[in-house]
């Protein structure tokens, strides 16, 4: 019997068609399911831009599952964001395994989501030297309770509520504290039978963040994953940001002084507070001095400079007093582990060491400068917050094409957003993540935008930054919510822009009794949605994280307003060095990184308009730039093909305005 092909499962008269009644075979899915399909045969990496309503989570699932069943090989699926993760493991692979029901997969979660029945029984015992509050005291009790008596998987989203980080800290599985198969525990713990649910298993769902962490790691053979040839990246446009933020280091004055509070509190608490272990106190104190220190002489290197973040470089040295403190706190818990009890004791004294010894080299490769391709910067707050210091890669390109692309059998990179202009070359993407070669292709939208939305562009010439733009998108704000059924996102590239709008317009929208919400009242993203979802015709003012990764279908969301082109803040130290390194080699950072940049995000948030194809609306474009400036063609063009209108955002005013505003 020969095998099934791509199309027997997602194809007119397929699988899927009589599993589903009313189920619709959509010709771009089936499309990429081929491509998919090639790229697992021949062997080859794959880049695919499925726009929205293609069902690309089906178009990768259908092929890598047969090719993991036919192989008896794993292939893992990672995602940027909770809720496509949350889509593929309770919606997408249930109902594939329907079809494929020998097909095993597992959520794959970090390791520091477990908890330890061997640390939790070691905190449990110390806990009146390691706790100072009775409410940790009754947490620590609640989650034993839980681990010994409930919990089935043992991870923190099981437990059902967040316990005190003071508290998970110490009972949570870790890498630097873990006996193994020595563990007196190891038939009972709940990160092993995680392990081993995922030899199991023919597909494991991670994120990027978890992905990209085990990479590293595996440079030290201390990775979680198990060996795997094939790995799809959904949501693939996140790739360079999140291997740019793991494949570097940071330290903050706030994780070196919890760190120390766990072996030594001012109160008397913590591992050190056993009098057997009071030669090492001393040394604590020491680091604490040398913290204060340090983080006094970052302060006085970032001076009076308006950012928060400062480049450090090796001509501007920052003098480091913390790294040899913590080496000889490293050294002092050494010392410890001859007059150890058990095994326990030694294994907790090993790992505290460990992490001293791990935040000493990080600040040393921070404050060593950028001699190896890493940026490195100081983040010192205005407000009270922790600074920090930290390296980040100038390019992840070739790490990720030595560690992962000339490693792996197959690699598929897919996203709504993934090409900057309108041909199949992904040349941007390529050049970012470093990737040659392999198959690649843009699919059309399964949705008529001719007929399901409309686009307004704005050419009032108003400076997007100026004060003055922000008070006539609140004048026009207050007139075109009047007319505006159905929910408005107001999507914002700062906190300070979307702040000035949402004063100046919310006395209009309360006399019209619009519901608001507001991003940064201190409800959480998904909450924020679920209501605006409920509400059905609310008026919510986002930044960055409303862009991408929110789906809200149907007349709850009919209008997109997008207040200013999304371009990258130019003077973030990574940012600022990518830039600059374009110039080196004579390019022009402009157009070859910072209008494409911009342009993928744009497309990320117009794609929040039309989820299915019964949805229709408006997205406004109130730049001017993107209908002025001699590069807004770029931006038109990677739009979706609707009717498009050009209004004055600010005619009545212009007059007026003309002298402060920039042409742009």
């Amino acid at each position: 019997m020969p095998r099934a092909t791509v199309a027997d499962v997602l194809g007119p008269g397929g699988e899927l068609s009589r599993l589903l009644p009313g189920w619709e075979s959509r010709t771009q899915q089936v499309a990429m399911a081929e491509l998919v399909a090639q790229g697992l045969a021949a062997p080859s990496h794959v880049i695919c831009e499925a726009p929205t309503g293609v069902g690309k989570s089906f178009a990768y699932l259908v092929p890598v599952i047969q090719h993991a069943l036919a192989t008896s090989t794993k292939v893992v699926i990672s995602t940027a964001t909770i809720a496509l993760q949350e889509q593929l493991v309770r919606k997408d692979i249930p109902l594939l395994q329907q079809i494929f029901p020998e097909l095993k997969a597992v959520l794959v979660k970090g390791r520091q989501n477990y908890v330890s029945i061997r640390r939790l029984g070691l905190a449990y015992d110390g806990q009146q030297a390691l706790f100072e509050t009775r409410e940790e005291a009754q947490a620590l009790r609640q989650v034993a309770e839980w681990a010994h008596n409930e919990a089935e998987i043992g991870d923190r989203e099981e437990l059902g509520w967040e316990p005190q980080a003071s508290v998970w800290r110490q009972v949570q599985s870790d890498r630097t504290n873990c006996l193994g198969r020595k563990c007196p525990e190891f038939g009972s713990c709940f990160f092993y039978a995680a392990r081993q649910r995922m030899e199991g298993a023919q597909l494991l769902v991670v994120n990027h963040h978890l992905y990209f962490s085990d990479l590293g790691l595996r440079e030290e053979a201390g990775g979680i994953l198990p060996p795997h040839q094939v790995v799809v990246f959904d949501e693939a446009h996140a790739l360079e940001d999140v291997a740019t933020d793991h494949l570097g280091c940071e330290v903050s004055a706030a994780q070196v002084r919890w760190y120390l509070d766990t072996l030594w509190s001012g109160r008397g608490k913590g591992l050190l507070a056993d009098p057997k272990r009071e030669e090492a106190r001393g040394a604590v104190e020491a680091v604490r001095r040398a913290n204060e220190d340090l983080w006094f002489n970052v302060a006085n290197f970032s001076g009076a400079r308006s950012e928060e973040t400062v480049r450090i470089g090796a001509a501007h040295p920052v003098e480091n007093p913390l790294s040899p403190a913590l080496d000889a706190l490293a050294q002092a818990l050494e010392n410890l582990k001859s007059r150890a009890n058990d095994d326990n004791e030694s294994t907790e004294l090993t790992a505290q060491g460990t992490r001293a010894l791990e935040m000493s080299g990080s600040l040393r490769r921070v404050l060593a400068g950028e001699d190896s391709g890493l940026v490195c910067y100081a983040t010192v707050p205005k407000e009270r917050r922790s600074p920090s210091l930290s390296a980040r890669p100038l390019s992840v390109a070739a790490m990720l094409k030595e560690q992962l692309f000339d490693r792996m059998r197959t690699v598929v990179l897919t996203s709504a957003t993934l090409a900057a202009d309108d041909s199949e070359r992904f040349l941007f993407l390529r050049k970012r993540v470093g990737l040659e070669g392999g198959l690649a292709k843009r699919l059309d939208s399964p949705f008529d935008y001719r007929t399901q939305a409309r686009i307004l562009i704005n050419e009032s010439p108003l400076d997007p930054n100026s004060e003055v733009f922000a008070q006539a998108t609140a004048r026009w704000l207050a007139r075109y919510v009047q007319e505006a059924e159905g929910g408005i996102f107001v999507l914002f590239t700062s906190y300070r822009q979307l702040n000035a709008v949402h004063d100046l317009v919310r006395p209009s929208l309360d006399r019209l009794r619009r519901f608001v919400l507001r991003h940064g009242d201190g409800m959480a993203r998904s909450q924020m949605i679920e209501l605006f979802k409920r509400t059905g015709n609310a008026v919510l003012f986002g930044t960055s994280s409303f862009w991408e990764g929110v789906d809200v279908p149907g007349n709850a969301l009919r209008h997109v307003i997008i207040a200013k082109l999304p371009f990258e803040v130019p003077n973030h130290p990574v940012t600022e060095a990518r830039l600059n390194e374009v110039r080196k080699r004579g390019g022009n950072p402009f157009v070859e990184r910072q209008v494409p940049e911009a342009i993928l995000r744009l497309k990320q948030g117009f794609g929040r308009l039309i989820r299915t194809r019964l949805d229709t609306g408006t997205v406004a474009i109130l730049d001017h730039r993107v209908a002025t400036a001699s590069y807004g063609r770029y931006f038109l063009r990677a739009l979706p093909p609707a009717p498009t209108t050009v209004f004055r955002l600010a005619e009545e005013m212009e007059a007026e305005l003309r002298p402060h505003s920039a042409a742009g």
